[in-house]
C-alpha cells in the first residue's frame, strides 16, 4: 500500500493515477482541496492523532511526502506557515511511523542549492538562500536522521495541464496571454530545468518499483531562461513571440532571492532515466490537449 500526502497537488494528483494506472494499490490525501474521487481523503498533516490514526489503519509500505508550501515568497514572510508544512509534515508523519517502518519518500527542490556553482549532483552540499529553499532542506534532513528508508526526489519547475484547483505553471501563464494576444512579461535572468509532470511521476514509479533509496535529481537536460522557455512555448505552440516582454527579476521588488540551480542526475545511467528535453515534453503536452 502506497500513502500519498498532498494527493489532491500537483505532482501529488498526477502521481497517484500514474500509480494507479501500473495497479498500484494507493491512498492519497487532500486538506482544503476535496477530491470527489475514489481513494482520497482528507488530512490536516498538522493534526498528529489523525495522522497517527490513518497510518494505523492502512499500514502503507510507502509513504511518499508530496505535500509542500511552494510559494517562495509566501515562505519568505511567513516562516511559521512554511515550517509547519514542509518540515513539522513530515516529521508528525515520520513519528507516526516508526513502528510499521515505512519508506519515505519525501518530493524536495533546486532550491536548496544557491546556484554559486554550474551545475549540481545529489552528491553536492545544499547551501539555500531563501527560506522556501531552507524549509525544503529542513524537511530532507528530518527523512535523513528518521532511521527508516528513504528517497529524496529534487526537481525543477514542473510544467504540464493542471486541473481547476491547482495553481498555474509557467507553460500554461504563457499559453494563456499569448493565446489572447497579451504581452507577457518574463524573466530574463532566472534560469531553472523545467522539467514535464509526465516525466516526474513515470521516473517516481521507477524508483519506487526498483525500490532505490537515496537522494535523486529528476530533471531535464536543458537549463533554460524564463524567457528561453517562453520561447520554445512560443515555437511548439505557434504563438506569437512578439508579445513576450524582456524583464529583469529586481524589477518586481519580490520578498525572497531566487538562485539559478542546475540540477544534474549522475544516477541517469544506472537509473536508465529517460526524460524528455524541454521541446519535447512541450509537444507531448501540445498532442494531449483537450
Amino acid at each position: 500500500m502506497i500513502l500519498i500526502i498532498g494527493g489532491s497537488g500537483f505532482i501529488g494528483y498526477y502521481l497517484h493515477h500514474e500509480l494507479i494506472k501500473s495497479k498500484k494499490k494507493v491512498i492519497s490525501t487532500y486538506n482544503t482541496n476535496k477530491i470527489e474521487e475514489e481513494k482520497f481523503i482528507q488530512l490536516d498533516i498538522t493534526n498528529k492523532k489523525e495522522i497517527a490514526k490513518l497510518i494505523e489503519k492502512i499500514k502503507p509500505n510507502t509513504i511518499i511526502y508530496a505535500a509542500g508550501l511552494t510559494d517562495v515568497d509566501l515562505c519568505e514572510k511567513n516562516h511559521k506557515l512554511a515550517t509547519s508544512i514542509n518540515c513539522n509534515g513530515i516529521k508528525n508523519i515520520i513519528e507516526s511511523t516508526k513502528k510499521i517502518k515505512s519508506k519515505i519518500v519525501y518530493i524536495s527542490t533546486s532550491a536548496v542549492f544557491d546556484g554559486t556553482k554550474k551545475f549540481y549532483l545529489e552528491t553536492d552540499k545544499p547551501n539555500p538562500i531563501s527560506y522556501y529553499g531552507e524549509s525544503k532542506l529542513q524537511g530532507e534532513k528530518i527523512v535523513q536522521d528518521s532511521g527508516l528508508p528513504y528517497a529524496i526526489i529534487r526537481t525543477d519547475q514542473p510544467y504540464g495541464w493542471k486541473k481547476d484547483w491547482h495553481h498555474t505553471n509557467s507553460m500554461l501563464r504563457i499559453i494563456e496571454k499569448l493565446e489572447k494576444n497579451i504581452t507577457y512579461n518574463e524573466i530574463i535572468d532566472w534560469y531553472n530545468t523545467p522539467t514535464s509532470i509526465e516525466d516526474i511521476v513515470k521516473m517516481t514509479r521507477k524508483l519506487l518499483e526498483d525500490n532505490y533509496e537515496g537522494i535523486f535529481h529528476i530533471v531535464s537536460d536543458d537549463f533554460l531562461s524564463r524567457v528561453e522557455f517562453a520561447e520554445v512555448v512560443v515555437e511548439v505552440f505557434g504563438l506569437n513571440k512578439n508579445n513576450i516582454k524582456k524583464i529583469h527579476s529586481n524589477e518586481l521588488k519580490l520578498s525572497a532571492k531566487r538562485s539559478n540551480v542546475r540540477l544534474k542526475n549522475s544516477k541517469k545511467v544506472d537509473l536508465k532515466i529517460d526524460i524528455s528535453n524541454v521541446f519535447e515534453g512541450l509537444k507531448k503536452m501540445k498532442e494531449t490537449r483537450t
